[in-house]
């Protein structure tokens, strides 16, 4: 990721502080990222898989649950409509991602894994680059609810991707390694790109 963007970014907050504009573009971001992570890990949970993977799915499904109810709690919300309408631009590659490649996977057959290694590997990207903390600005208040949501995630972030990196290396054995590591390369330029749209937004007056 450049890190242009991230500073373009943490400077506008700089000036603005965490405006309900500014929470709003990254609770929405964010919101659309573990939402449709955990969409995949619930339907994941009825693929016939052992007992310590099934374990790995629930949690990491709860727990992205989790984070978007917090973010639903400590986000003042934008009274701009076109913040929601341009929002809807920024989030439709991780939408898409869902809709037309993971839906209805199965691991029965070589392309219903593939789709399933998709999604984990989509998930692995998310919780790769999707990082908000770099743009918070310095000499803020520590004790922002806002703030401190965003930190306590990334920590968490941090934790799980361990889980999605074990995930990644254990399942759909059936799928070629060469393949595997094309999704992965594949996922992560994906959300990459779509992360860079959001913080040049972000960035925006």
């Amino acid at each position: 990721m450049n890190p242009d963007l991230f500073d373009a970014a943490r400077r506008r907050l700089e000036r603005s502080g965490f405006d309900p504009d500014a929470q709003t573009k990254i609770a929405l971001f964010l919101n659309a990222a573990k939402t449709s992570n955990a969409t995949f890990l619930g339907a994941a949970q009825l693929l016939p898989v052992g007992d310590l993977v099934m374990q790995f799915l629930q949690a990491q499904q709860f727990r992205e649950l989790e984070f978007v109810a917090l973010l639903s709690r400590v986000t003042r919300w934008s009274l701009d409509p076109l913040v929601y309408a341009a929002s809807g631009v920024i989030v439709a590659p991780l939408w898409s991602h869902w809709w037309g490649g993971t839906q209805g996977a199965t691991a029965a057959t070589p392309a219903g894994a593939e789709q399933v290694y998709a999604g984990l590997a989509f998930g692995h990207a998310l919780l790769a680059h999707v990082r908000l903390t770099p743009v918070i600005p310095a000499g803020g208040d520590p004790l922002d609810p806002f703030a401190v949501a965003l930190q306590r995630i990334e920590q968490e972030n941090g934790r799980m991707l361990q889980t999605q990196i074990r995930l990644l290396k254990e399942a759909c054995t059936e799928l070629p390694v060469e393949r595997r590591e094309a999704v992965v390369e594949e996922k992560s330029q994906l959300v990459e790109a779509a992360f860079a749209r959001f913080l040049a937004w972000l960035a925006a007056a």
